[in-house]
This record gives C-alpha cells, sequence and structure tokens, in this order.
C-alpha cells in the first residue's frame, strides 16, 4: 500500500512540473521551393506544407504521413500558396 501511495504522490508531483514549463517553440527544419516543414522540439510530430496545392500534412517519425484533416474531416489546404505570402 505504501508503494502505490508513493507511485502516486510522484505522479501528480511530475504532472505538476509538467504544466508548469513552457511549450517549446517550432522551429522551420526544412524548406524546398514546394515543401516547408514545422517541428516543435517536445513532440515528434512534424506538419509539413506543399505549397504548390496549399495541402497540410502531419508526419510521424516511424509512424507515416496523413493529411490534416479540418473538424468536418475535410483535408485542410488552405495554406498560402508560394507567391501569395
Amino acid at each position: 500500500m505504501k508503494w502505490l501511495l508513493v507511485l502516486l504522490a510522484a505522479l501528480v508531483g511530475y504532472s505538476a512540473h509538467a504544466q508548469s514549463t513552457d511549450p517549446k517553440q517550432t522551429t522551420n527544419s526544412y524548406s524546398s521551393p514546394r515543401f516547408t516543414r514545422d517541428t516543435t522540439e517536445d513532440i515528434n510530430v512534424q506538419m509539413e506544407t506543399d505549397h504548390q496545392t496549399g495541402c497540410r500534412y502531419l508526419i510521424a517519425e516511424g509512424q507515416g504521413i496523413t493529411p490534416l484533416l479540418k473538424s468536418n474531416g475535410t483535408p485542410d489546404c488552405n495554406a498560402p500558396t508560394r507567391g501569395q505570402q
């Protein structure tokens, strides 16, 4: 029973610490004439924008790529294309 209380206290302390840290800034780590890739430092997901079509894609390392969807389930293709920025 003691180990359960110690574990619970450790989890509560860790979650309080995790909520108090500032979120990491995104950086643009990859760029080409057609695509730009934005990454975050705190999670392993990247967002790539196709500036020819305006569509955005989510890339999870080792997991694959999927189009970024709006709340209604359609692809998010509202990104500015080259020349409109």
